[in-house]
């Protein structure tokens, strides 16, 4: 057992003293994280309000005087134009509003998403809305005829997803793929150069000629890939909770002007677990940890330097987005228990599980002892890979 410590403790001091790789294991994660969840929102937010409470220029072409005056109180400039399509593709006006034979088309550049744009397009909507209901009004009372035949009932929709999917917001998906991520990004650089790297500096045939059995040289530097790749995960966690808190303390009010408060997590991200989601969201990402460091570890032994090294684990990254893919139409998809027990899908399905607050105890437990199962082989692979000179010398 000291000797892993000892080969442990030294990869993790070569990994030390390179501060930019503690940066992006340890700092990066808790600052990035909060960004991502709530970023967008607050900038969104933001844009939104200014465009809301602003003066913007639409096209008019053929439009009739009183749409224009409902138009001006909506906040919005009309101004005639001849081409209203090459108008807008040419940023001449955020949007272009055109009657011709009863039918109001309005242009916009739609296909950015959430654009100014599109805003413009909301409130010229708004605007032919209101003008729209002011005729009809106007038509019924002419007739004799109340307005509530236009309601003949209420629609209220509300929302029955679990507390912490709420809380998880638009980015639910994201929170997985994240924790997986900083999971390799973690402990990549400890597994290249406690592999390849001691390859390339001519050190790893002086250990393995050491009075050390292979296995502990193994553990000793799994253990140090483990450690990195433990704590870039705790910082991504942390920077989950510090989204969910900090910033949701800091910017109250922004986020408030959102959606009046109401429904501005569901744009954000933020983690609203118990301690038993906190747990067992800790033991996947440590039991996936493990298959991932046994992957990387066997990699780096067959590589021939430190640039090929890397360029084996970076498709890694690659696969794990297929994952995440999935995830993004799982609810198209009626999602079988057996799909919990893949390598890598088990996994993301999971974090996403235990993110939303729908996972059994049934479902990780196929997840972990899947995962414990495909660790254990990758270790062999490894420890056979470290048994084999031609792999230990491939030089």
């Amino acid at each position: 057992m000291n000797e892993i410590l000892i080969i442990a403790r030294k990869e993790l001091l070569s990994v030390v003293r390179e501060r930019r790789v503690l940066f992006t294991t340890l700092v990066l994660p808790i600052v990035i994280m909060p960004l991502l969840m709530f970023g967008p929102i607050l900038l969104f937010g933001n844009a939104a309000r200014q465009t809301q409470e602003s003066v913007q220029k639409v096209g008019v072409v053929g439009v009739p005087a009183e749409v224009l005056e409902q138009l001006r109180k909506a906040k919005v400039e009309p101004i005639e134009i001849a081409n209203p399509q090459e108008a807008v593709q040419n940023r001449e006006v955020l949007a272009a509003l055109v009657f011709e034979k009863g039918t109001f088309t309005i242009y916009g550049r739609l296909s950015g998403g959430a654009t100014q744009s599109a805003l413009v397009v909301e409130k010229v909507q708004g605007a032919l809305r209101a003008y729209k209901d002011r005729l009809v009004t106007q038509e019924l009372q002419n007739r004799g005829i109340g307005t509530d035949i236009l309601e003949p009932f209420r629609l209220e929709t509300k929302d029955a997803s679990r507390e912490q999917e709420r809380a998880a917001g638009l980015f639910a998906f994201l929170i997985p793929y994240f924790l997986v991520v900083f999971i390799q990004t973690g402990g990549m650089p400890v597994a290249v150069d406690a592999t390849a790297g001691e390859k390339e500096k001519g050190t790893l045939e002086a250990l393995l000629a050491a009075p050390v059995p292979l296995v502990q040289i193994l553990l000793g530097k799994g253990l140090a890939v483990f450690v990195m790749s433990l704590l870039s995960t705790l910082a991504a966690i942390t920077g989950l909770l510090l989204g969910g808190g900090v910033l949701r303390s800091l910017f109250a009010t922004q986020l408030q002007a959102v959606q009046n408060g109401e429904n501005a997590a569901q744009l954000g991200g933020a983690l609203a677990l118990d301690p038993l989601g906190y747990l067992s969201m800790i033991v996947t990402a440590v039991l996936f940890a493990l298959l991932v460091i046994a992957i990387m570890i066997s990699l780096g032994l067959y590589a021939r330097s430190f640039k090929e090294a890397q360029s084996y684990m970076s498709p890694l990254m690659l696969v794990m987005i297929i994952p995440i893919l999935f995830l993004q139409f799982s609810d198209f998809i009626k999602l079988q228990d057996w799909y919990f027990a893949l390598p890598f899908v088990g996994v993301v399905l999971s974090l996403d599980a235990i993110v939303k607050g729908s996972a059994t105890a049934t479902l990780l437990s196929l997840t972990w002892v899947s995962t414990l199962v495909f660790a254990g082989l990758a270790l062999y692979l490894a420890y056979r890979n470290f048994q084999r000179e031609d792999v230990v010398f491939r030089n």
